[in-house]
């Protein structure tokens, strides 16, 4: 049997057994505009009894009008590899709400490779992205893909992949507008390469994550204040601040495009999930270098209180001094309830005493907190019911490991589509943001029952269906990248993610051009808005399921975009 090959769409999710369609296409033709990135996949069925020791691909420039061209130095491709995971969301008792019954191979991950084994009887996808720069002339630009396979018996197999991309005349801005945070734990990353934390290596890695955030359009970074800032205490009582690493961070994102600080939290439960708020306690050096004790068996609320008020007034007044004040926010307490809302509100006053003028922002689970959280980020499935916005407040939403069943989400067993859809209801209802808590979490979660390294590569649920006491995990919740050996290593969610970022994008754009225009395309641009609501992105749970559906409506934004704005 011979080596079988394709190319599909960059929403399709192929696994191991996943045959060849009918009349499947064998060419990548892709529209995009400028300072865009837009991706396809081509897949390898190697057929059973015939391994294939050695396939590598290689890039070409691609050729637009009178000769100009895209340098191949902007086109990527990357192996991807299948994720075993365990079990679907606890929640998803229907199978109509994953891809597959766990547990199964699932792709994700991207390999750093380029030259990789192929073993027989699977499906091999291999991603392609094309980005476009800024400048770029519009037109029609043609290159190809080269696939190079050396099988077992030593016989050679050679594929040309033609790429058509058709490039759009307008740019994409570089901030868009949507704010959008993907928690970095830096810690996580210096354990998980056993590095010593804030060393030089340690840096390096901070460097390329902060990197691979801001190409995925990511513009806001969690600010883990309390490992970045220095404290020391004079014998007179004086407390000392030592900013130069946080300088460092700070420089460091920015320069990746992530010039939004996002305060970590000051505040988290003092028992279980009902309980009060109390402060972070964190470590205060007294004279003499000597520690002191700022457990709460030793110093009360209030006796601590005036830390965390010193703490960060003196990060405040640093952060107007660099002149990166105005572009701070500042967390209280994660996931407030009802029950425990008062103790978050309480401190949250506190906060916005110390700070004048810097936003609070909180994922919440409560309608309350009224005139204390100025960036209110409700699970998605709650964006209907507190779309009322309440003055001076703006809405963002969140996922994590809920919610569940047929809702957006971004786990590894759910359809491409899911993950991308989120930011289509983000321009629907209006959002101004988007939230996650695990960009690099690769650690075991809390009630693992041992102290052991997690590699996202083998455990996609961060070890947590080792716990009796709770629901797993959800496959892929706990991160979005992979360690690699020289960077971060990528995965499908991971771009969709940047898709839909820009998907928002094309919509807020065609909805402001059409707003001001009276014209045919104006006109169609208003229809088309108008589908995006009712049949596209209607509702957290009502959106379409159906990949070409969202991809046909991405592509009619972008031609009634070139005629709206087009500038050649």
């Amino acid at each position: 049997m011979p080596i079988e090959w394709w190319t599909t769409h960059s929403l399709d999710k192929l696994f191991p057994e996943s045959l060849k369609p009918a009349g499947a296409p064998q060419r990548i033709s892709l529209k995009a505009a400028r300072n865009e990135t837009e991706d396809a996949q081509v897949a390898l069925q190697i057929p059973q009894g015939l391994e294939v020791p050695r396939a590598s691909f290689l890039l070409s420039d691609l050729i637009g009008p009178r000769g100009r061209r895209i340098s191949k130095d902007h086109l990527s491709a990357h192996w991807v590899w299948y994720i075993y995971v365990l079990n679907n969301p606890p929640a998803n008792r229907d199978p109509s709400s994953y891809l597959r019954k766990a547990p199964a191979f699932f792709p994700d991950a991207f390999l750093e490779e380029q030259t990789v084994f192929l073993r027989d009887g699977w499906t091999q996808p291999l991603w392609v992205s094309v980005h476009v720069p800024k400048g770029t002339p519009p037109g029609e630009y043609q290159g190809a893909l080269a696939l190079d396979l050396t099988d077992k018996k030593g016989e050679k197999h050679h594929f040309e992949v033609p790429i058509s991309l058709t490039v759009w005349p307008f740019t994409l801005p570089d901030k868009l507008h949507l704010r959008h945070t993907e928690w970095f734990w830096p810690l996580t990353l210096a354990k998980y390469y056993h590095l010593e934390p804030w060393s030089e290596p340690h840096w390096a890695w901070v460097e390329k994550a902060a990197a691979d955030m801001g190409r995925h359009r990511q513009d806001m970074i969690l600010t883990p204040f309390t490992d970045l800032v220095g404290r020391t205490s004079a014998r007179s009582g004086a407390v000392s601040y030592d900013f130069s690493r946080l300088d460092r961070w700070i420089t460091i994102m920015r320069k990746a495009g992530l010039d939004w600080i996002e305060g970590a939290h000051v505040a988290g439960r003092g028992g279980g999930w009902e309980s009060d708020f109390v402060w972070r306690r964190f470590p205060i050096m007294g004279p003499g270098g000597k520690p002191v004790d700022t457990s709460r068996q030793k110093l009360s609320e209030e006796q601590f209180e005036p830390y965390v008020e010193g703490f960060l007034k003196a990060i405040h007044a640093h952060l107007r001094k660099m002149g990166w004040a105005k572009q701070y926010v500042q967390h209280v307490a994660d996931e407030p309830i009802p029950a425990n809302e008062q103790s978050w509100v309480y401190r949250a006053g506190k906060v916005r005493q110390w700070l004048p003028g810097v936003p609070t922002i909180d994922a919440v689970e409560t309608d309350g907190l009224v005139g204390y959280v100025d960036l209110r980020v409700p699970q998605i499935q709650e964006i209907t019911a507190q779309r009322r916005r309440n003055p001076g407040e703006q809405l963002w939403s969140y996922v994590c490991l809920v919610p569940q069943g047929h809702y957006p989400n971004r786990f590894l067993d759910y359809p491409s589509i899911r993950n991308r859809i989120i930011f289509w209801l983000s321009w629907r209802f209006g959002l101004e943001g988007f939230l996650h808590w695990g960009y690099n979490s690769w650690r075991a979660w809390q009630g693992v029952p041992a102290d052991i390294d997690i590699s996202p590569w083998q455990d996609a649920s961060a070890g947590s269906i080792y716990c009796a006491d709770r629901n797993p995990l959800p496959a892929g919740d706990p991160h979005l990248v992979y360690p690699g050996k020289r960077d971060i290593c990528s995965s499908l969610r991971w771009e969709v993610i940047r898709k839909g970022c820009e998907d928002f994008e094309y919509l807020y754009l065609l909805d402001q051009a059409a707003a001001k225009q009276g014209d045919r395309a104006a006109a169609a641009a208003k229809r088309l808005l108008a589908r995006v609501r009712k049949e596209i992105a209607p509702d957290p749970l009502r959106h379409t399921r159906d990949d070409h559906a969202l991809l046909s409506a991405r592509e009619q934004a972008g031609e009634l975009l070139a005629k709206l704005v087009g500038e050649r």
